[in-house]
């Protein structure tokens, strides 16, 4: 049913010019207390008995124009609208009327709120309550966006420190290479063949720090579809990004693969995301303990219909109290010292709300145990 089937419009309106006197007399005409104020045929305003009656203290002038008074914006969608439009649209700005307006933006009537309620009758708790599941989808909708970008800020952080454990070596040797000119043309040492020499070092060495960006920036660009990618490939994208920052807190990082490629079919640079997420989990809680030998495995199984990727680390498991949570959102054992509790709710939400499988987790002999089953 359209809106213009339960419209009212005779004694509704009046021109923008008339006065409070004519738009009295119209709100008798039409008992809803109120007059939509039309400019050239369109709907600008809204008037109503208590604008008039706040307006009384002012000693008013019935011959004063009536859209002086008017404090009410309208509402007006077209009359053509479905009844569920305007069910939402009343309860959303909190209203009594909806304005109606053909196809050339001209008035075309008013729809009562109580003009709903009387003829849809009971069937219009069923549109109040597919409306509120529509908003409660929409308010998850959006927490989760939220959440991704916090993750995201969150994880921003942490690449900055990457980024910092990578560039280190290379700053200190081109520091090195400077020195090094300098005192050989000190020294009257610097001979055409030793400063190209040392100009090549150097270039190399920003040329590891060009693909060292590369790195980082394509390791964020979303994919928009699924598609077939190399686990392994994507395992080590992973890598790259954490590696300098392993060497720097001396942990020891086992790879155990196949020597065959493998392909899984979803989101590559989402699932490489994950993987830095947990090898950063594990890097933290070897960090936080003080693991004498830190070590990280990473295990790679091919099976008939899945494949399966193991990350273990060495330090001491997680407490039982806490595993049941680990993957709930803003849950954290490391809030006091900055961690945001997204980035185990995040990679779980990308494995398996993204439909590429599983993310578990469980404890092992030295220590936690994740497996994402693809």
């Amino acid at each position: 049913m359209r809106l213009k089937a339960i419209s009212n419009y005779k004694n509704f309106y009046i021109d923008y010019k008339a006065t409070l006197k004519k738009a009295i007399d119209k709100m008798n005409l039409n008992s809803n207390g109120s007059v939509v104020i039309l400019k050239d045929r369109y709907p600008i305003a809204i008037l109503t008995q208590s604008d008039i009656i706040n307006a009384l203290g002012e000693k008013l002038d019935l011959n004063n124009r009536a859209c002086d008074y008017a404090t009410k914006n309208p509402i007006s969608i077209c009359q053509d609208s479905s009844i569920e439009l305007a069910i939402k649209l009343l309860g959303e700005h909190n209203i009594r009327r909806i304005v109606l307006i053909d196809k050339n933006s001209n008035f075309a009537g008013i729809v009562l709120q109580e003009r709903l309620f009387d003829y849809m009758g009971e069937d219009i708790y069923k549109v109040e309550l597919q409306y509120e599941v529509d908003k409660q989808i929409a308010k998850r909708l959006e927490r989760e966006y939220i959440f991704m970008q916090q993750s995201k800020l969150a994880t921003m952080g942490e690449m900055i420190g990457h980024i910092a454990h990578q560039w280190r070596q290379p700053l200190g040797q081109l520091g090195g290479i400077f020195m090094n000119l300098d005192a050989s043309y000190e020294f009257n040492e610097l001979d055409r063949d030793y400063f190209k020499y040392k100009i090549k070092e150097g270039n190399e060495l920003i040329k590891y720090m060009s693909r060292t960006i590369d790195d980082f920036r394509n390791f964020f660009m979303p994919n928009q579809d699924r598609e077939y990618f190399d686990v392994i490939k994507y395992i080590q994208s992973a890598i790259n990004i954490i590696q300098a920052t392993l060497i720097y807190h001396n942990i020891k990082l086992e790879i155990i693969s196949p020597k065959e490629p493998i392909e899984e079919y979803g989101y590559p640079s989402e699932f490489s995301q994950v993987i830095l997420n947990l090898l950063d989990n594990a890097k933290d809680i070897l960090v936080e303990r003080e693991i004498k030998f830190p070590k990280i495995v990473i295990e790679i199984k091919k099976l008939d219909k899945s494949t399966i990727i193991y990350i273990k680390d060495n330090g001491g498991g997680i407490d039982k109290e806490y595993i049941d949570k680990i993957f709930d959102i803003y849950f954290s054992t490391k809030l006091d010292k900055g961690g945001s509790g997204l980035g185990l709710y995040i990679s779980k939400l990308i494995i398996e709300k993204k439909g590429m499988g599983k993310l578990k987790v469980n404890n092992g002999k030295d220590g936690a145990i994740f497996s994402i089953w693809l």
